[in-house]
């Protein structure tokens, strides 16, 4: 491996939880395309936070709007993820929202904030 070739280690790791707990929520036959659909958009302006709803709506923060977004996503995409969330999970500020939802409820929660739920 190159200097600068950067170390997929972690991000297989992430891949791997999040497409295991889509095939036991949803299609383990399409739990890799969802996956990479998912990460795919955490980039940029959208970070994903987790899934709710069986795994049938993902939420990501955006960075432009700061709060929360939700969508649903299936095996040609993510939903657009630049409309607004509902009312119930908009919240002003990413360590207010996570203080007021309960991560208990969450069917996934991606690695970089799971030390909220502890």
């Amino acid at each position: 491996m190159s200097k600068s070739s950067p170390n997929q280690g972690v991000f297989t790791h992430i891949k791997g939880e999040l497409a295991w707990t889509i095939a036991e929520h949803r299609s383990p036959s399409e739990a890799i395309t969802l996956t990479r659909h998912l990460t795919g958009a955490d980039e940029g302006r959208y970070e994903l936070l987790g899934l709710v709803n069986e795994c049938e709506v993902a939420l990501y923060w955006d960075y432009f709007w700061n709060h929360v977004v939700a969508a649903g996503f299936d095996v040609d995409g993510v939903d657009d993820l630049a409309r607004d969330a509902p009312e119930e999970i908009r919240y002003a500020g990413r360590e207010d929202y996570f203080a007021e939802v309960d991560l208990e409820d969450w069917d996934w929660i991606h690695p970089r904030h799971q030390w909220r739920a502890e």
